[in-house]
């Protein structure tokens, strides 16, 4: 096993980071970030503890949700959500919100 290289001076923490990830994965995490803030502010706890962002593609945000209830409730929020982002995030940032029962999430009581 050879050993470790040791540095000549400390690295700062960016210039790890700048080796680990791209610049677009920093877009990518700012968006979910923003994405969550809004979904987060719009559905209420109640069904919001149900749900989960799965993936954001093509101006469509896909949810994950844990009962077929749920998706009926989130239906009703739908137009609301959609504004939110509108108002949030820009007109057509997302166009479209999906929900799905999530594989593996189980009904939380």
């Amino acid at each position: 096993m050879s050993k470790r290289q040791t540095l000549k001076r400390p690295v700062p923490v960016r210039e790890v980071l700048a080796g680990l990830i791209k610049p677009g994965d920093w877009q990518a995490l700012e968006q979910r970030r923003r994405l969550r803030a809004v979904w987060e502010k719009v559905v209420p706890e109640p069904v919001r503890s149900h749900t989960r962002l799965a993936d954001f593609s093509r101006r469509e945000l896909r949810v994950e949700v844990s009962a077929s209830v749920w998706v009926q409730e989130l239906q009703f929020l739908k137009p609301k959500i959609l504004n939110a982002f509108a108002e949030a995030l820009g007109k057509g940032v997302v166009r479209e919100v999906r929900f799905r029962l999530g594989a593996g999430m189980s009904e939380q009581e």
